[in-house]
Protein backbone atom coordinates (compact mmCIF):
# COMPACT_ATOMS: atom_id res chain seq x y z
CA UNK A 1 0.00 0.00 0.00
CA UNK A 2 1.16 3.58 -1.19
CA UNK A 3 1.40 5.86 2.19
CA UNK A 4 1.08 9.46 1.44
CA UNK A 5 2.18 12.49 2.99
CA UNK A 6 0.70 15.87 2.72
CA UNK A 7 2.97 18.43 2.19
CA UNK A 8 2.19 21.80 3.96
CA UNK A 9 5.38 23.92 3.55
CA UNK A 10 7.00 24.76 0.59
CA UNK A 11 10.45 22.92 1.09
CA UNK A 12 11.97 22.46 -2.52
CA UNK A 13 12.97 24.96 -4.85
CA UNK A 14 11.27 23.86 -7.93
CA UNK A 15 11.58 24.67 -11.71
CA UNK A 16 8.72 26.49 -13.40
CA UNK A 17 6.56 23.52 -16.01
CA UNK A 18 4.37 25.34 -18.21
CA UNK A 19 5.11 27.67 -21.14
CA UNK A 20 3.58 29.43 -23.93
CA UNK A 21 2.27 27.16 -27.43
CA UNK A 22 3.62 27.28 -30.59
CA UNK A 23 2.99 26.31 -33.92
CA UNK A 24 4.33 23.03 -34.22
CA UNK A 25 5.40 21.13 -37.60
CA UNK A 26 3.49 17.99 -38.61
CA UNK A 27 4.23 14.65 -37.49
CA UNK A 28 3.45 12.79 -33.69
CA UNK A 29 3.42 13.61 -30.55
CA UNK A 30 5.25 10.00 -30.32
CA UNK A 31 8.62 9.82 -30.13
CA UNK A 32 10.29 6.47 -30.61
CA UNK A 33 14.17 5.91 -29.99
CA UNK A 34 15.53 4.26 -33.34
CA UNK A 35 17.46 1.66 -31.75
CA UNK A 36 15.54 1.36 -28.07
CA UNK A 37 17.08 -2.50 -27.67
CA UNK A 38 20.81 -1.05 -27.07
CA UNK A 39 19.49 0.15 -23.83
CA UNK A 40 19.23 -2.40 -21.67
CA UNK A 41 16.91 -2.19 -18.26
CA UNK A 42 17.44 -3.88 -15.42
CA UNK A 43 16.20 -1.87 -13.00
CA UNK A 44 12.78 0.27 -13.44
CA UNK A 45 11.49 3.78 -11.32
CA UNK A 46 8.43 5.97 -11.93
CA UNK A 47 7.64 8.77 -10.98
CA UNK A 48 4.07 10.41 -11.54
CA UNK A 49 2.67 13.88 -10.69
CA UNK A 50 -1.34 14.20 -11.32
CA UNK A 51 -3.12 17.46 -10.61
CA UNK A 52 -6.89 18.07 -10.11
CA UNK A 53 -8.17 21.69 -8.96
CA UNK A 54 -11.20 22.23 -8.66
CA UNK A 55 -13.36 25.89 -8.83
CA UNK A 56 -14.63 27.30 -6.00
CA UNK A 57 -16.35 30.99 -5.53
CA UNK A 58 -14.15 31.37 -2.33
CA UNK A 59 -10.47 33.13 -2.89
CA UNK A 60 -8.98 29.18 -3.20
CA UNK A 61 -8.94 26.28 -5.53
CA UNK A 62 -10.24 22.86 -3.73
CA UNK A 63 -7.95 19.84 -3.51
CA UNK A 64 -9.23 16.79 -2.46
CA UNK A 65 -6.53 14.73 -0.88
CA UNK A 66 -8.89 11.38 -0.93
CA UNK A 67 -9.54 11.36 -4.78
CA UNK A 68 -5.81 12.27 -5.72
CA UNK A 69 -4.88 9.06 -3.65
CA UNK A 70 -7.22 7.03 -5.35
CA UNK A 71 -5.91 8.62 -8.74
CA UNK A 72 -2.46 8.04 -7.67
CA UNK A 73 -2.98 4.77 -6.88
CA UNK A 74 -4.73 3.66 -9.92
CA UNK A 75 -2.18 5.00 -12.40
CA UNK A 76 0.37 3.39 -10.51
CA UNK A 77 -1.20 -0.06 -10.54
CA UNK A 78 -1.90 0.59 -14.35
CA UNK A 79 1.76 1.50 -14.90
CA UNK A 80 2.98 -1.91 -13.13
CA UNK A 81 0.92 -4.22 -15.19
CA UNK A 82 2.12 -2.46 -18.20
CA UNK A 83 5.84 -2.79 -18.03
CA UNK A 84 5.25 -6.03 -16.94
CA UNK A 85 3.37 -6.76 -19.51
CA UNK A 86 6.28 -5.43 -22.27
CA UNK A 87 8.52 -7.45 -20.26
CA UNK A 88 10.10 -4.95 -17.67
CA UNK A 89 11.62 -5.77 -14.51
CA UNK A 90 9.34 -5.55 -11.12
CA UNK A 91 9.20 -1.33 -10.21
CA UNK A 92 11.01 -0.99 -7.13
CA UNK A 93 11.21 2.70 -6.50
CA UNK A 94 8.56 4.81 -6.82
CA UNK A 95 7.41 8.70 -6.48
CA UNK A 96 3.42 10.12 -7.08
CA UNK A 97 2.42 13.68 -6.07
CA UNK A 98 0.63 16.17 -6.33
CA UNK A 99 1.79 19.60 -7.39
CA UNK A 100 5.15 18.61 -7.56
CA UNK A 101 6.18 21.04 -10.16
CA UNK A 102 4.53 24.35 -9.42
CA UNK A 103 7.04 26.68 -8.54
CA UNK A 104 4.70 29.26 -5.76
CA UNK A 105 3.41 29.49 -2.33
CA UNK A 106 0.02 28.32 -4.48
CA UNK A 107 -2.15 27.88 -1.39
CA UNK A 108 -5.32 24.98 -1.97
CA UNK A 109 -8.64 24.54 0.31
CA UNK A 110 -8.13 20.90 1.88
CA UNK A 111 -11.04 18.30 0.97
CA UNK A 112 -11.09 14.74 1.98
CA UNK A 113 -14.04 12.71 0.05
CA UNK A 114 -15.68 16.21 -0.50
CA UNK A 115 -15.81 17.69 3.12
CA UNK A 116 -13.79 20.63 3.79
CA UNK A 117 -11.35 20.43 6.37
CA UNK A 118 -9.66 23.60 8.09
CA UNK A 119 -6.24 23.75 6.77
CA UNK A 120 -4.85 25.26 4.07
CA UNK A 121 -2.00 23.01 1.90
CA UNK A 122 0.49 24.20 0.08
CA UNK A 123 2.65 22.76 -3.21
CA UNK A 124 3.61 19.69 -3.29
CA UNK A 125 0.08 19.10 -1.98
CA UNK A 126 0.94 15.40 -1.61
CA UNK A 127 3.91 12.91 -1.97
CA UNK A 128 4.73 9.42 -1.34
CA UNK A 129 7.86 8.06 -2.09
CA UNK A 130 9.68 4.49 -1.94
CA UNK A 131 13.43 4.02 -2.12
CA UNK A 132 13.55 7.44 -3.65
CA UNK A 133 15.98 9.50 -1.49
CA UNK A 134 14.95 13.41 -0.80
CA UNK A 135 17.91 14.73 -2.41
CA UNK A 136 16.77 12.86 -5.64
CA UNK A 137 12.96 14.46 -5.41
CA UNK A 138 14.43 17.89 -6.45
CA UNK A 139 16.58 15.66 -9.31
CA UNK A 140 13.67 14.30 -10.38
CA UNK A 141 11.39 17.15 -10.17
CA UNK A 142 13.76 18.91 -12.58
CA UNK A 143 14.06 16.61 -14.95
CA UNK A 144 10.55 16.21 -15.51
CA UNK A 145 10.15 20.00 -15.65
CA UNK A 146 12.43 20.37 -18.50
CA UNK A 147 10.25 17.62 -20.61
CA UNK A 148 6.99 18.74 -19.42
CA UNK A 149 8.25 22.53 -20.89
CA UNK A 150 9.95 22.14 -23.73
CA UNK A 151 9.83 18.51 -25.14
CA UNK A 152 6.43 17.33 -24.41
CA UNK A 153 4.09 18.99 -27.63
CA UNK A 154 7.46 18.73 -29.60
CA UNK A 155 6.19 17.06 -32.85
CA UNK A 156 8.27 14.19 -34.29
CA UNK A 157 8.51 13.12 -37.78
CA UNK A 158 11.41 10.68 -39.28
CA UNK A 159 11.79 12.21 -42.37
CA UNK A 160 12.69 15.34 -40.65
CA UNK A 161 16.19 14.80 -38.60
CA UNK A 162 15.23 18.54 -37.05
CA UNK A 163 12.43 17.16 -35.32
CA UNK A 164 13.86 14.40 -33.48
CA UNK A 165 16.52 16.57 -31.88
CA UNK A 166 16.88 17.16 -28.11
CA UNK A 167 15.14 14.09 -27.14
CA UNK A 168 18.16 13.19 -24.82
CA UNK A 169 18.66 14.51 -21.04
CA UNK A 170 22.41 13.68 -21.07
CA UNK A 171 24.09 15.90 -18.45
CA UNK A 172 21.53 15.95 -16.55
CA UNK A 173 21.42 12.56 -15.26
CA UNK A 174 25.35 12.67 -14.16
CA UNK A 175 24.63 13.09 -10.67
CA UNK A 176 21.87 10.99 -10.15
CA UNK A 177 22.68 8.11 -7.90
CA UNK A 178 21.65 4.73 -9.18
CA UNK A 179 22.09 2.20 -10.28
CA UNK A 180 23.12 0.86 -13.88
CA UNK A 181 20.88 -0.06 -16.61
CA UNK A 182 18.12 2.17 -14.83
CA UNK A 183 14.85 3.27 -16.62
CA UNK A 184 12.38 5.78 -15.34
CA UNK A 185 9.15 6.21 -16.47
CA UNK A 186 7.96 9.94 -16.00
CA UNK A 187 4.35 10.66 -15.78
CA UNK A 188 2.62 14.12 -15.51
CA UNK A 189 -0.58 14.59 -15.66
CA UNK A 190 -3.18 17.77 -15.21
CA UNK A 191 -6.85 17.77 -15.60
CA UNK A 192 -7.40 20.41 -13.50
CA UNK A 193 -10.63 23.02 -14.44
CA UNK A 194 -10.83 25.85 -17.04
CA UNK A 195 -8.67 28.66 -16.21
CA UNK A 196 -6.38 27.34 -13.89
CA UNK A 197 -4.04 26.30 -16.40
CA UNK A 198 -3.33 29.93 -17.10
CA UNK A 199 -3.44 31.11 -14.00
CA UNK A 200 -0.83 28.41 -13.01
CA UNK A 201 1.24 29.63 -16.36
CA UNK A 202 1.25 33.00 -15.29
CA UNK A 203 2.81 31.82 -11.73
CA UNK A 204 4.96 29.65 -12.80
CA UNK A 205 6.79 30.95 -16.52
CA UNK A 206 9.38 32.53 -14.69
CA UNK A 207 12.32 29.55 -13.38
CA UNK A 208 15.38 28.74 -15.74
CA UNK A 209 16.19 27.91 -19.02
CA UNK A 210 17.62 25.09 -20.09
CA UNK A 211 21.08 25.61 -21.23
CA UNK A 212 21.01 23.03 -24.40
CA UNK A 213 19.33 25.13 -27.41
CA UNK A 214 17.74 22.32 -28.22
CA UNK A 215 14.86 23.34 -25.19
CA UNK A 216 14.63 27.03 -25.90
CA UNK A 217 11.14 26.16 -27.49
CA UNK A 218 8.11 26.50 -25.06
CA UNK A 219 5.84 23.83 -25.93
CA UNK A 220 2.61 23.98 -23.45
CA UNK A 221 -0.70 24.61 -24.72
CA UNK A 222 -2.20 26.61 -22.12
CA UNK A 223 -5.38 26.42 -23.55
CA UNK A 224 -5.94 23.24 -22.67
CA UNK A 225 -6.86 21.94 -19.15
CA UNK A 226 -5.96 18.19 -20.12
CA UNK A 227 -2.44 18.02 -19.80
CA UNK A 228 -0.78 14.14 -20.01
CA UNK A 229 2.96 13.28 -20.92
CA UNK A 230 4.95 10.09 -20.46
CA UNK A 231 8.50 10.24 -20.79
CA UNK A 232 10.61 6.54 -20.67
CA UNK A 233 14.33 6.87 -20.11
CA UNK A 234 18.02 5.98 -19.98
CA UNK A 235 19.70 6.82 -16.98
CA UNK A 236 22.78 6.15 -17.97
CA UNK A 237 22.86 7.93 -21.63
CA UNK A 238 19.96 10.49 -20.50
CA UNK A 239 18.11 9.21 -24.18
CA UNK A 240 14.48 9.47 -24.34
CA UNK A 241 13.88 5.65 -25.46
CA UNK A 242 9.97 6.55 -26.11
CA UNK A 243 7.82 9.58 -25.02
CA UNK A 244 4.19 10.56 -25.65
CA UNK A 245 1.78 13.47 -25.03
CA UNK A 246 -1.72 14.28 -25.66
CA UNK A 247 -4.13 16.99 -23.65
CA UNK A 248 -7.38 15.25 -24.84
CA UNK A 249 -6.69 11.93 -22.39
CA UNK A 250 -8.33 12.09 -18.77
CA UNK A 251 -7.75 9.07 -15.84
CA UNK A 252 -11.22 7.96 -16.60
CA UNK A 253 -9.35 6.34 -19.78
CA UNK A 254 -6.88 3.41 -20.10
CA UNK A 255 -3.43 4.34 -19.39
CA UNK A 256 -2.66 2.01 -22.45
CA UNK A 257 -3.85 4.76 -24.85
CA UNK A 258 -1.09 6.70 -23.65
CA UNK A 259 1.15 3.83 -23.91
CA UNK A 260 0.95 3.07 -28.18
CA UNK A 261 4.03 1.62 -29.73
CA UNK A 262 6.12 1.44 -25.72
CA UNK A 263 9.03 -0.57 -26.48
CA UNK A 264 9.10 -3.97 -24.86
CA UNK A 265 12.18 -5.03 -22.73
CA UNK A 266 13.96 -7.84 -25.15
Amino acid sequence: MVKFIRIQCHKLLLICCFGLAACQPKGSLIYQHPNPDAYPIKHVVVVIDYLNLRDDIGRYWDFDSYYHQQTLGHLFAQVKTALNAAGYPEVKSHLLSSGLLIKSDLAVEHYWQDQAQDELLYPPYLMAQSKIKDEQVAQHQEFLTIMVKYLAQRRHDKSDPVSLRGMQMGYHFENMQMAPDTAIMYIHINQSAPGIMKQLGSLLLTGAIASQADYTHVGLDLGSHKQASIFWIDKDSGEILWKNHSNKWSTDQPLAQLLQHFPNNR
